[in-house]
């Protein structure tokens, strides 16, 4: 049996469940646990 991998958020490093938020950033598509995180990964890429 193959061991489950756990998905952080990459903004909080909390675990992503139900699969998340696609948030485009930086032109790479960035998963995210969410709304909050979704948002403060837009922002960081505007100001870029």
């Amino acid at each position: 049996m193959e061991a489950q991998k756990t998905l952080k958020c990459p903004v909080c490093d909390w675990e992503i469940k139900d699969g998340g938020q696609k948030v485009t950033a930086g032109g790479r598509e960035v998963v995210v646990c969410c709304d909050e995180c979704a948002q403060k990964l837009r922002e960081q890429g505007a100001r870029r």
